[in-house]
């Protein structure tokens, strides 16, 4: 509860300032253009060639010839589309075009659907799980909705569909933004910054999810599961065409539960649904229309333990189905709702048009009995306080681009350049207890159902804001023979307005940054292709110094090298890359006023990672992945300098491997194991207290029952289990408050299609 105690503190409180001129009137708004100073070459005659890729042959008279099969372009992977398997091999998130991973100097990493299926991935985080560079589960137990994702040591942004969706990232307080994961066609991590793409941003990566799309072909899925703490889960996916055309396309998918959890008293229930519409007017047009409703009457634990009494010794240990808080006061409640936008259009053979816009409303409310007051009469007792959060967000998101393919010689360009513009509304207020009134709870015998009273001291933080940001990029991919250069630019003009509903104050800040970056790929023949990288990022800060400054954004550069290897003739992709990264203006205490902050701060991040990605044999898949991050405060004017930030450990791998049997009695089996190994990881600011390091075991079995018995056709039963062992182990601390891991999870499941 770090945060909180730092709110009632007043750190970081918001001066009264004010009201600007508004800067946008003042702001340049236009689009960056390339200027072609070549002539277009004249595109090379087309030569036939047979199903091997060789150049056809004419046929003598009376000869016939060999039948030509022509693989369609609906065959063909593309960057948002569905992939067989768990090796995508192209990509639009790290360029927003549909790009060959081995062509971006930069790692990313790609979940795809196959691999959620597996898995049985429950929240996005836990898709994330055998990812390299990212820390998705540091909250614990709850990843279904606080989605605190870290990558590269840096709490990640989210996309969805290459669109900002709000979340902790940005500073809105409790507002997670969160999807179930049943959703998505695949889920994707760029690492590193990505601010010359879009906008104000994390420096460590962007976690895009890609929707699932309507289908040309008719697909049906109905599914339900049960398992571990009671859950009932039910699910549908239903796709295909509407008129006889085939023009017009739908897809809607849902998908529900009701759960107890780990956690004594904590329960979850979601209810979710996306209807997605395609209209495809002509060859040339598309029209897909989003939407997507989730609502989480019961959204799971906000709540932490004590370090001591879990990771420290105590007067007595605390279990992990211990609840620190009041079940009959406590409640977490969250919906979102949203409906968007994408048009592509095909001008000509050259260029092509494509414009996404979203509105997405949030909404949640956190009502709760906290424990981090510490423990009283000697240690048998905790020392709690009440909290009240309640927040609405409204957002808008607009994306216009416009991209060339053409040639100048023997160089080929993929040119784009944008405009985009964000609008969120942000309205939250935050109360604790105005007195050390709140009853505290036993740990030996705790007796709850007590009277907590209503929170009704307001805390700093409580305001209503306006965020606003218009960019303007241009980016060209350039190939030369076995070369792949990426050079991109970008200008951003943010304005942020604040209303303080503690102090009724006004801000208004206004900020502009240019941000770049550039790297370059070579292809060898034998698949390995050597890249480097330098990219920039920004990402503003609310609030002000002691005299009433506001603070200016933070920074950062990040260099990478790295390899990717794609073998030919094999279906694997294989990603090494070294990184070092530097984040500067980072907040730190302001050393004449322990009340205010400064930003004389600098966080460095430095390591390596691994990722592959494998089809063995047409049997056989794997995973593996290997991250070391080195993460330091190299400036500060705290006891924080040189040491490591908390929750971010320092060694992460993983291992998946399953085998599908098509043969014999088993004919039909598909099986899968998997180790995640996670190294401890700091649990206070000065590095005193150091969590234990944990290895996980999963297990996973698909049984395609048509296989065995066709009049079972389309039937497939399941059984995943997660941390089989149970290995009780604390996913993070933060300065005295801790999350439990998620402990054994089983969960059995049938599905039908047709």
């Amino acid at each position: 509860m770090a945060r909180q105690q730092s709110e009632r503190r007043g750190v970081g409180r918001v001066g009264a300032r004010g009201r600007a001129k508004n800067p946008w009137r003042l702001a340049p708004i236009a689009a960056a253009v390339f200027l072609v100073t070549s002539a277009f070459a004249q595109t090379d005659a087309v030569v036939p060639t047979d199903a091997t890729g060789q150049a056809a042959t004419s046929a003598s008279p009376g000869q016939q010839l060999p039948a030509v099969v022509v693989k369609g372009q609906r065959d063909a992977e593309t960057g948002t589309g569905p992939v067989k398997g768990y090796v995508a091999k192209q990509s639009t998130a790290g360029t927003k075009t549909d790009t060959p991973i081995i062509k971006t100097p930069q790692a990313i990493s790609v979940v795809t659907r196959d691999q959620m299926d597996i898995q049985d991935a429950q929240s996005v985080a836990q898709a994330l799980r055998y990812t390299s560079g990212i820390n998705p589960e540091q909250r614990g137990t709850n990843t279904d909705s606080l989605e605190y994702l870290y990558a590269r040591g840096f709490l990640v942004d989210e996309f969805w569909n290459g669109l900002r969706t709000p979340g902790p990232a940005g500073g809105f307080g409790f507002n997670v933004t969160s999807f179930d994961p049943y959703m998505f066609e695949r889920i994707e991590l760029l690492h590193g910054p990505a601010s010359v793409l879009y906008g104000q941003g994390s420096p460590g990566g962007t976690v895009n999810l890609v929707s699932k799309m309507p289908t040309a072909e008719p697909l049906h899925e109905v599914g339900f599961q049960t398992g571990s703490y009671g859950r009932l889960q039910g699910f549908f996916d239903f796709s295909g065409p509407i008129d006889q055309d085939g023009k017009v396309l739908y897809r809607l998918t849902a998908d529900g539960f009701n759960t107890a959890t780990q956690t004594d008293y904590v329960n979850q229930q979601r209810f979710a649904i996306s209807p997605t519409i395609t209209w495809k007017p002509t060859k040339d047009t598309t029209f897909t229309v989003f939407a997507n409703y989730q609502a989480d009457p019961e959204a799971g634990i906000y709540n932490s333990v004590p370090a001591v009494g879990t990771i420290l010794t105590g007067v007595s240990q605390l279990s992990r189905s211990f609840y620190p808080g009041e079940p009959t006061f406590d409640s977490f409640r969250k919906t979102q709702e949203s409906i968007g936008y994408q048009l592509d259009h095909r001008l000509n053979d050259i260029w092509s048009f494509k414009q996404s816009y979203r509105f997405l409303h949030n909404s949640q409310t956190v009502k709760y009995v906290a424990d981090d007051l510490g423990y009283t009469n000697n240690g048998t007792e905790l020392a709690r306080e009440a909290y009240l959060n309640s927040g609405r967000l409204n957002s808008h998101t607009l994306d216009n681009q416009a991209s060339a393919r053409f040639n100048t010689g023997p160089v080929s360009h993929t040119a784009t350049v944008g405009v985009d513009y964000q609008n969120t509304q942000f309205d939250h207020v935050f109360y604790g207890s105005s007195e050390d009134n709140v009853p505290s709870l036993s740990i030996t015998n705790p007796q709850y159902g007590q009277s907590i009273p209503y929170p009704t001291f307001m805390f700093g933080t409580s305001n209503k804001q306006s965020i606003k940001q218009l960019g303007t990029y241009a980016q060209d991919q350039i190939d030369i023979y076995k070369w792949s250069f990426l050079l991109g630019v970008r200008e951003d003009w943010t304005n942020e307005d604040t209303l303080s509903y503690k102090t009724g104050a006004q801000t208004s800040q206004f900020n502009r940054a240019f941000t770049w970056r550039a790297g370059g790929v070579y292809k060898f023949d034998n698949g390995f292709a050597p890249y480097v990288s330098y990219t920039t990022s920004f990402q503003p800060q609310v609030g002000t110094t002691l005299s009433g400054t506001a603070f200016v954004p933070t920074t950062a550069q990040q260099y990478e090298v790295g390899v990717k290897y794609q073998p030919t003739g094999y279906n694997s992709f294989v990603t090494v890359s070294a990184f070092h990264l530097t984040q500067q203006n980072v907040l730190t205490t302001d050393p004449t006023n322990s009340n205010f902050q400064v930003q004389t701060g600098e966080v460095r991040s430095q390591g390596f990672e691994v990722e592959a990605h494998a089809s063995l044999t047409s049997n056989l898949q794997l995973i593996f992945s290997y991250t070391y991050t080195n993460l330091l405060n190299t400036k500060s004017n705290t006891s924080n300098l040189d040491k490591v930030p908390v929750g971010i450990p320092r060694n992460t791998a993983s291992l998946w491997a399953d085998y599908t049997v098509t043969s014999g009695l088993l004919n039909g089996v598909q099986a899968g194991a998997g180790l995640r190994y996670i190294g401890g990881s700091y649990g206070d600011t000065a590095n005193s207290i150091l969590l234990s390091s944990a290895t996980l075991v999963d297990l996973a079995l698909r049984y395609d029952l048509g296989r065995a018995f066709p009049s079972m056709h389309g039937w497939t039963a399941s059984l995943n289990a997660s941390n089989l062992l149970n290995r009780a182990y604390m996913a993070s601390c933060s300065n005295g408050s801790c999350y439990w891991g998620q402990g054994r999870l089983v969960l059995a499941g049938l599905k039908y299609q047709w």
